[in-house]
């Protein structure tokens, strides 16, 4: 199974969504996350992608002009968990997929500064709740991804700037291990460089232990960041979980209660 997270910067906009669509279809996901998705253009995103076989999706629902988070699957998915409150509520969803036993959730996780106690704090409230998610499903099969917004220092970053790493060794002693580590312990990757030009690894997938021998391959899609296509890498995770089955053709609708099955897009408040 091909997971392909990605922080599309906005939207995408009129200029960068056809180029967002293509790259998609060209890494051939099994499923999508997207990051900062808005639902001007995103209607496009999500029809292109039911098209090629991920009939199955579900998104927040930002105000106009805010950024959301958007899953895309050819399995089934079901809602999962609530995020840590309103003022998350479109950086955080949370589904199961049954056909292969597992649960994920995808995050767009609050930025900050460490001269910024108000964002560290928010910051803390976010990951908090997500740790306590993590004990509560450290023995099964689980597995967190999108933006991150934090790393480990001298190894995901150059200097010691990232907040919150202390909640990333949180999940380290739960069992959880980042999925790119377990094939590269040691080596330097950036998925965003700043606008001083430091590069940082920020985009990420964390898999519980019941997971972790399920992971084959992960890689960073550089070259759709280094042609702005977005400022952030496409992250693909490949998982041996099991194959994806072709599900039946189904006719799209734009419901706006629960999660998707058979029915096209719908949107999760």
């Amino acid at each position: 199974m091909r997971l392909v997270a990605w922080n599309i910067l906005h939207g995408g906009g009129t200029k960068r969504t056809p180029e967002i669509v293509l790259r998609l279809c060209e890494l051939s996901p099994d499923l999508v996350v997207l990051t900062e998705f808005r639902r001007a253009m995103g209607g496009q995103i999500a029809g292109v992608l039911f098209d090629r076989g991920l009939v199955h999706q579900v998104w927040t629902d930002p105000p106009a002009g805010r950024n959301g988070v958007f899953v895309a699957s050819r399995t089934q998915i079901e809602p999962g968990e609530s995020g840590p409150g309103p003022s998350f509520e479109h950086r955080w969803l949370d589904v199961r997929l049954p056909d292969i036993d597992t649960t994920l959730t995808a995050i767009h996780a609050p930025d900050t500064h460490r001269s910024d106690t108000d964002r560290i704090q928010r910051q803390a409230v976010f990951w908090q709740h997500l740790v306590r998610l993590g004990e509560a499903r450290r023995a099964s099969r689980h597995v967190v991804i999108g933006d991150l917004n934090t790393g480990r220092h001298r190894l995901d970053e150059d200097g010691e700037t990232f907040t919150g790493t202390w909640f990333l060794g949180r999940f380290w002693t739960l069992g959880y291990r980042d999925a790119y580590r377990l094939r590269e312990p040691s080596a330097r990757a950036e998925t965003w460089r700043s606008h001083t030009g430091s590069g940082f690894r920020i985009d990420a997938a964390w898999v519980s232990e019941g997971l972790r021998n399920t992971v084959k391959t992960v890689s960073h899609d550089d070259s759709a960041r280094r042609r702005r296509v977005s400022d952030h890498a496409p992250l693909v995770v490949e998982l041996e979980v099991g194959t994806v089955g072709v599900v039946p053709t189904a006719t799209k609708n734009t419901e706006k209660t629960g999660v998707g099955a058979l029915a096209g897009p719908r949107v999760v408040r």
